[in-house]
């Protein structure tokens, strides 16, 4: 079929696989793979590879590509200099070494470095003026030469980088030059930003790429000229707020002139402060009209014209805010709007991270965009400005990815992380920051995602924080399905393969992050003949779809409810991973696309009015109900079978209770407080009862257990609390001992107190202990006591600046107490438990009550939607 669809210029791609040298006897083995190409290599010209303008929001007229082949060699690891260079064959430029167009297609390892060389020349038109040369991007260290002398080097796989050659060519006026780039790249043997890479791919990780993988070019500029340009939209001021840095001796002190519009709006400031351009009756940028403005800017002396360069921005505003449910909701320009896209890897197999042409990297877009989708979440690779310009002209939204590096943390485990060294932290500082500052300007990127999973996740909160005051005019995401510290503006969650929805918070959306990941291979297509890999195979694409539009109708429901967006598992195969909407090598789109478009849109229009029910609902993350077993016998305590729930959640995340032995189970009990709860409108069974002498030497109680309850995500041991209603009905049957009825396990500071308890003390008044955000303990104890033998109805409630103990009688609840607290319950792992504590880092303090709807919930729940108020609908 490739034959067929490549035509002659398969034998050109083929002898470019194989042009380099013999694979030395102490060299990794080849890349696997090599035989899958893309229609899109048979129009790689070598003579003009990626030819089109590299810097498109920031152009100018003159330029000259050094894109082609060059002469290379992979060598060990020296001093990393330009001497004892001996060319072993020729790689086509820009695309890797490993990969199949690049010609090579070896591996080089951490001990190795290739170094690339060729000639070129500089027109006789640009004498007078600096001579920047440019990298689009080299993976990972790269030190640069000009006919022997080094003019720089750079360390950072995924930022552009320059450097002034002007001196070492007037050297040598007139002539032919020498470029000679070395470049090391340790792959997962360092600690650097690498994304999918990892030296022996396998699963879900890839082929190392090392080297030169976008273009690299020559440009003639003046001595002081424009060297960066941000807009920064402002809807309700119908402005942009531009701000242009320059680069050069002369330049400081400069202005700028702005034209924009077609002329109709100017504006003129200095250079190095925002200048507001006013752009009234200016169109909305959005993925239905993608509207964008061209931009003019100038540099000048006097009014004399310096430099020159033409860019382009467009109106548009991302934020948080609430629908007509009272859900957080992503705004886009000012309205509600779901969020719905591929993961988009943007690996090929040909080229591996490099595109073989511009139309192949606009052609993932265009895909889709026709499939229905408006969102595009970049993974953990950072893509060449033209697939952002793409993005911009198209109208699709992008969640970017920081690549990820180090070490792979603890995971899922929300409030914990790893920790980097200082050589480690230094490198993601440096590659973020470069991040920011190179893709700043894009108006289709909305949201920055510092971390995915626990890949390298350390210093959370620093992060998020440092890139919300850099870029606060867009989302945050502070760990994409990773480990929550409750910062940021997005609950992020992964499951596979079937979609979830995290619960309703107070201040930030609930997202998706990742789901589905549908296997079909498809043969022919595929980077391997056999034992490729999907979340879940399939053997047709009748059945494939089926499955992906049942999930699509599960989705429904989270989006009428609170879900503010999803992303499914991706875009493309890659490598053994058959789980593309496109096999790997673009050649099939596995689904009917006609089909998915109307359903993708049928599901970004979906909306519902929430029942007051329905909204509290929302944000339960565990309910136990106690109506499992038999009255007055102990509940189910086989702790060798996982399944052996002692009590179930009745919410939607799993969160089950489980007894240790038959010793320190709790008894069904068919006391109750009322025949029916009134909020949720449900029939009452049955309570725990936990009112039984206790065995020496032995606890009591129910505790929680995520792996035996396989609660992925969304788990309430270490769900990241920030505001929350905490819900307990209490009989006691004893006053006098110190009881805790519901609490978390753990010792966060060095005090004895665990990081939240509800309970009795020793006179029978309510009490509330706490660890918040900040460390500091929080304590509340409310006035009376409550009476032995009569059912009372605990809320605890925090907005992350108050927290409030309510009792109820069953007639209505009573504010009981209130105290400051900073954030939430404090991050961290930890066992749940009814009917016993933790005290000084020991189980302690066992109740002697009868225990009944217990309920978690990620919002601060008014009075009137608590679990005993009157909950009519």
């Amino acid at each position: 079929m490739h034959a067929r669809r490549v035509g002659a210029t398969v034998g050109l791609a083929w002898a470019l696989v194989w042009c380099g040298a013999a694979r030395a006897d102490d060299e990794p083995p080849r890349p696997l793979g090599g035989h899958l190409l893309t229609p899109f290599a048979a129009d790689v010209d070598p003579a003009a590879v990626l030819p089109e303008y590299p810097r498109p929001q920031l152009a100018r007229p003159e330029w000259q590509n050094l894109n082609g082949h060059w002469d290379y060699c992979i060598r060990p690891r020296a001093a990393g200099d330009a001497a004892g260079f001996v060319a072993e064959g020729t790689i086509l430029v820009p695309f890797p070494v490993e990969s199949a167009l690049g010609g090579v297609r070896r591996t080089v390892g951490a001990g190795r470095e290739v170094v690339y060389r060729r000639s070129f020349s500089v027109p006789e038109a640009w004498s007078g003026r600096r001579v920047l040369l440019h990298f689009g991007a080299v993976d990972w260290e790269a030190r640069v030469f000009v006919d022997g002398a080094e003019v720089g080097s750079h360390r950072g796989g995924y930022d552009p980088f320059s450097f002034d050659i002007t001196a070492p060519l007037a050297a040598r006026p007139g002539a032919a030059h020498e470029l000679t780039v070395v470049v090391h790249d340790p792959t997962d043997a360092g600690p650097q930003p690498r994304g999918k890479q990892l030296s022996k791919p396998e699963g879900i990780w890839y082929t190392p790429v090392t080297g030169i993988w976008q273009t690299v070019w020559l440009e003639p500029v003046p001595a002081e000229r424009i060297e960066r340009v941000r807009v920064d939209p402002d809807l309700p001021g119908s402005r942009a707020r531009v701000t242009v840095g320059l680069a050069g001796d002369g330049a400081a002190g400069r202005r700028v002139r702005l034209v924009a519009g077609g002329g109709r709006w100017r504006a003129e400031g200095p250079a190095g402060k925002p200048i507001d351009l006013p752009v009234p009756g200016f169109t909305p940028w959005s993925p239905e009209t993608p509207a964008l403005e061209e931009l003019t800017v100038e540099l000048l002396d006097g009014q004399r014209v310096v430099d020159s360069v033409g860019s382009w921005f467009g109106m548009r505003s991302v934020a948080l805010g609430r629908d007509a449910n009272g859900m957080v909701r992503i705004l886009l320009n000012g309205t509600p709007t779901f969020l719905f896209g591929p993961l988009d890897q943007g690996w090929w197999p040909d080229g591996l991270y490099t595109a073989p042409t511009d139309a192949a990297l606009r052609s993932d877009l265009e895909v889709t965009q026709r499939l229905g989708f408006n969102l595009v979440r970049k993974h953990v690779k950072v893509e060449p400005a033209r697939w952002y310009h793409h993005c911009d002209r198209l109208g699709l939204l992008v969640w970017q990815d920081m690549p990820s590096g180090d070490a792979n943390m603890p995971w899922p485990r929300d409030g914990t992380e790893g920790t980097r060294s200082a050589e480690s932290t230094a490198i993601f500082a440096r590659e973020l920051d470069a991040l920011l500052a190179a893709r700043g300007g894009d108006t289709c990127i909305v949201a920055w995602v510092p971390f995915n999973e626990g890949w390298g996740q350390a210093e959370t909160v620093r992060w998020t924080r440092f890139v919300k005051e850099r870029d606060p005019g867009r989302l945050v995401i502070s760990a994409s399905g990773g480990n929550d510290f409750g910062v940021g503006d997005v609950r992020d969650i992964h499951f596979y393969p079937q979609p979830e929805c995290p619960p309703a918070e107070d201040r930030r959306a609930s997202v998706l992050g990742e789901y589905g990941g549908l296997g079909l291979p498809l043969a022919g297509h595929t980077w391997q003949g056999e034992k490729n890999w999907g979340y879940r195979q399939f053997a047709d694409r009748a059945t494939l779809q089926e499955t992906y539009l049942k999930y699509l109708d599960a989705l429904r429901p989270m989006v009428e409810s609170h879900l503010a967006a999803a992303v499914y598992t991706q875009t493309t195969d890659v490598e053994i991973e058959v789980n593309g909407l496109m096999t790997y090598d673009r050649e099939v789109v596995k689904f009917d696309a006609d089909t998915l478009a109307a359903a993708h849109r049928r599901l970004r229009s979906a909306s519902a009015v929430l029942t007051p029910r329905q909204r509290v609902a929302a944000a339960v993350l565990a309910w136990w109900r106690f109506e499992e077993g038999t009255p007055g016998e102990p509940l189910p305590f086989d702790r060798e079978a996982r399944d052996g729930v002692a009590v179930r959640d009745s919410g939607a995340h799993r969160n089950h209770l489980y007894a240790y032995g038959r010793d320190n189970a709790p008894l069904a009990g068919a006391a109750v407080p009322a025949a029916t709860v009134p909020q949720p409108g449900v029939a009452n069974r049955g309570a725990l009862d936990d009112s039984a002498p206790l065995v020496a030497g032995l606890t009591r109680d129910l505790y929680t257990d995520p792996g035996r309850s396989r609660t992925h995500m969304d788990a309430v041991d270490s769900f990241p609390f920030t505001s929350f209603t905490i819900e307990l009905s209490v009989r006691p049957v004893e006053i006098g001992p110190v009881q805790t009825l519901l609490g978390k396990d753990g010792r966060p500071t060095g005090a004895p107190t665990a990081p939240f308890q509800l309970g009795l003390a020793a006179d029978g008044r309510p009490t509330v202990e706490l660890v918040d955000s900040s460390g500091a303990i929080r304590s509340l104890v409310g006035a009376a006591p409550l009476p032995v033998g009569e059912w009372r109805h605990l809320a605890v409630v925090s907005d992350g600046a108050v927290l409030r103990l309510f009792v109820g009688d069953g007639t209505g609840y009573a504010p009981a107490g209130e105290c400051e607290i900073r954030g939430g319950i404090v991050p961290g792992f930890g066992t749940w438990t009814v009917g016993r504590g933790f005290d000084a880092g020991k189980l302690a303090r066992d109740a002697r009550a009868l225990i009944d709807e217990v309920r978690i919930s990620t919002r601060s729940l008014p009075v009137e939607a608590l679990l005993w108020s009157a909950g009519a609908d």
